[in-house]
């Protein structure tokens, strides 16, 4: 699928992301077609497969992008040194791209981008976070805690961010110490 002018192509993908995210938003992912969402994005059906194979690749497509932004925010943040800033840096993140993050935390078709966030901040957990525990006992400890987090960080979007990203992640992190001291 190459494709010739770089800005261009990047300006259609960009197109077609944001038509596929707007109607995410008015119904799920499982009924959507890829004639309403080059409809959306005011671009053929011939454009849309010289970027995409199908729906699903886009949906991907627009998961990485997630996934990418999201650890270019967490970068700056130690998390060892400062664990509920980082906590806190990532809340505020999800609250400045509430739609977005509405849409892949929640729509069914978007469960694959759950569980593969969940399974790559476990990587990054293993690795930042030292836990008093055996060996055989870490893979489960992290994946309890980390699907605890999520569920908490997903409440707080169903309940429109009724608290500071701050108390959240106070919360977050007193809930882990208390788990895995």
């Amino acid at each position: 699928m190459a494709v010739k002018n770089n800005r261009r192509a990047q300006m259609t993908r960009l197109l077609l992301r944001t038509a596929l995210i707007e109607l995410m938003q008015e119904k799920p992912f499982s009924e959507i077609t890829i004639k309403e969402i080059c409809e959306q994005a005011d671009l053929n059906r011939t454009t849309f497969y010289l970027h995409y194979t199908d729906q699903f690749a886009l949906l991907s497509d627009v998961e990485n992008e997630v996934y990418q932004k999201t650890l270019e925010t967490l970068k700056n943040v130690k998390p060892a040194a400062d664990a509920p800033g980082m906590i806190e840096t990532f809340l505020q993140y999800i609250k400045s791209n509430t739609s977005l993050f509405r849409i892949l935390f929640f729509d069914a078709g978007s469960e694959g981008f759950r569980r593969r966030f969940i399974e790559n901040m476990l990587k990054s957990l293993r690795v930042n976070i030292p836990l008093s525990c055996a060996a055989e006992e870490e893979p489960y400890l992290l994946c309890y805690l980390m699907q605890g987090s999520v569920h908490m960080i997903m409440e707080w979007i169903k309940r429109d961010f009724d608290m500071e990203p701050r108390q959240l992640a106070l919360l977050i992190f007193r809930a882990c110490n208390r788990v895995a001291p």
